[in-house]
C-alpha cells in the first residue's frame, strides 16, 4: 500500500470519527488515535509527528475523561448522589453490553434516576438527577465534538507539514 492510499484511508477514518463524536453507534476518539498511531508507523512520523500525535494523546484522554466528567457534572447539578452518578453508569455499561448504543442510553438515565429514588424516594428529585444526566451528556458529546476536530486538525496538520 502506498503512503498516498495509507493517508486517504486515515482521512476518512478521521472523518468518521469526528462524526463518532456525535452519533453515538460510530467509533470516535479512540479510532482516530489508533488511526494517527499507524500513520506514524506506515507513513512516517516526520519532525512534527511525534508532537501533533503527543497532542492527539491528550485530546483523546480529555475526551474520555470529559465523557464521564462533564455527564457526572451534568447530574450533579441536577442534584444526583454520588451513588445515583454510579447506579446509572453501572446501567449504563449493562445497557450498552445487552443492548447497544440505545441500552446504553436508556440504562444510564434508568440507572440514575432509579438509584436517586431508592435513596430519597422522591420521584421528582430523582428525575431532575436523570434529567441533569441527560444534559451533561448532551454537553460530553459537544466537548467530544471539538476535541474530535482538534485531533483531525492535527493529524491534518501533521499530513501537511511532514
Amino acid at each position: 500500500m502506498t503512503p498516498d492510499v495509507v493517508t486517504l484511508i486515515i482521512g476518512v477514518v478521521m472523518v468518521i470519527g469526528v462524526i463518532g463524536a456525535v452519533v453515538p453507534a460510530l467509533p470516535d476518539l479512540v479510532m482516530m488515535w489508533v488511526a494517527g498511531l499507524v500513520y506514524g508507523v506506515v507513513v512516517g512520523w516526520g519532525a512534527w509527528g511525534p508532537w501533533l500525535f503527543g497532542l492527539m494523546t491528550l485530546a483523546a484522554l480529555g475526551g474520555l475523561v470529559a465523557e464521564v466528567w462533564v455527564s457526572s457534572a451534568g447530574a450533579r447539578l441536577g442534584g444526583a448522589s454520588g451513588w445515583a452518578i454510579l447506579g446509572g453508569l453501572v446501567m449504563g455499561l449493562i445497557g450498552l453490553v445487552f443492548f447497544s448504543v440505545v441500552g446504553a442510553l436508556v440504562g444510564l438515565l434508568a440507572g440514575t434516576f432509579l438509584a436517586e429514588y431508592l435513596r430519597l424516594r422522591d420521584a421528582r428529585q430523582a428525575g431532575r438527577s436523570a434529567v441533569g444526566m441527560a444534559l451533561g451528556c448532551g454537553a460530553s458529546v459537544g466537548v467530544k465534538l471539538g476535541l474530535a476536530v482538534v485531533m483531525a486538525a492535527a493529524w491534518g496538520a501533521w499530513v501537511v507539514l511532514k
